[in-house]
């Protein structure tokens, strides 16, 4: 999957409220109406990597300027339910992704769910 992918195509929700999330991002298509991320958070939540703060989304008018502010790192689809869900890391100068943590996502959702 490529970045443009990923901000063309998906909803993108993240974590404001912990600093080892920067820039790591829940993946949910866009074609998907009933793609809801709450069940990922909770998955996160429980293994201890996702902040009690509340989600946020990247809004539309926001996504140009991601694109271009981010370096993609790479994405990781699962399925769950028979629909498709993505996991993100890129970098940015000022939210910086953490190798470790992006480390315990991936390790996280291969223990749940069946990766595509």
């Amino acid at each position: 999957m490529e970045s443009n992918d990923i901000f063309e195509n998906h909803d993108l929700t993240f974590d404001p409220g912990d600093p080892l999330n920067g820039s790591l991002y829940l993946c949910h298509p866009r074609s998907q109406a009933s793609a809801s991320p709450e069940r990922l958070i909770e998955t996160l939540r429980i293994a201890g990597l996702w902040s009690k703060s509340e989600p946020k989304r990247v809004l539309d008018e926001q996504r140009d300027s991601y694109k271009l502010q981010l370096k993609f790192i790479e994405a990781v689809s699962y399925l769950i339910d028979a629909e498709k869900f993505t996991i993100a890391c890129f970098d940015h100068p000022k939210f910086p992704s953490d190798e470790n943590r992006w480390a315990d996502w991936k390790t996280t959702f291969d223990r749940q769910y069946v990766r595509i």
